[in-house]
């Protein structure tokens, strides 16, 4: 993670989706601890890996992602370390730090999920604070936006594959 003296200067960017998945909480739950499944669901992910034994995380577990994100004209792929702080249902905390390009970033996401409509579907709240540095700070106004729309495909994805999951059960 990058030092405090960093994110002193850096730009701090704040996002938070809210969605609505077609699945119950219990289907969503497995879904995104499912290591291959986030990295399939996860737009310009070319590169997730825990290196353990099982198909998800843990609480505890350290990795590494290679992300590939437009911001501006840019388009940096930054090699990032992931910690999985916490993940206890229906609750998930995580920290990932990177850099590419001159630039360099830390993150906070919390993940929570609740079951709504009889509990065949869940609201998903996902919160994440960034601390952003060097050229990619020069797009802060273009970061958030950019952040919110990478979060949202990911639910989607994530949401016509935990359909898929609840339809083929059915």
């Amino acid at each position: 993670m990058a030092s405090e003296d960093a994110n002193q200067d850096a730009t701090t960017v704040s996002v938070t989706v809210e969605r609505r998945l077609d699945a119950p909480p219990e289907v969503v739950w497995d879904s995104i601890g499912d290591i291959s499944v986030t990295r399939a669901m996860l737009p310009g992910c070319e590169k997730l890996d825990f290196g353990v034994d099982r198909d998800y995380v843990e609480a505890g577990d350290e990795g590494t992602a290679t992300i590939a994100i437009g911001i501006g004209p840019i388009s940096p792929s930054f090699e990032t370390d992931v910690e999985v702080l916490r993940r206890d249902y229906p609750e998930m905390a995580i920290t990932a730090s990177g850099s590419a390009a001159g630039s360099t970033f830390d993150t906070t996401a919390d993940l929570s999920l609740a079951a709504t409509d009889g509990g065949e579907q869940t609201d998903v709240t996902w919160d994440a604070t960034a601390a952003v540095t060097g050229r990619v700070e020069t797009f802060s106004g273009a970061l958030k936006p950019v952040v919110a729309e990478v979060a949202q495909r990911f639910f989607e994805q994530l949401d016509d594959h935990v359909t898929g999951r609840t339809e083929q059960s059915d």
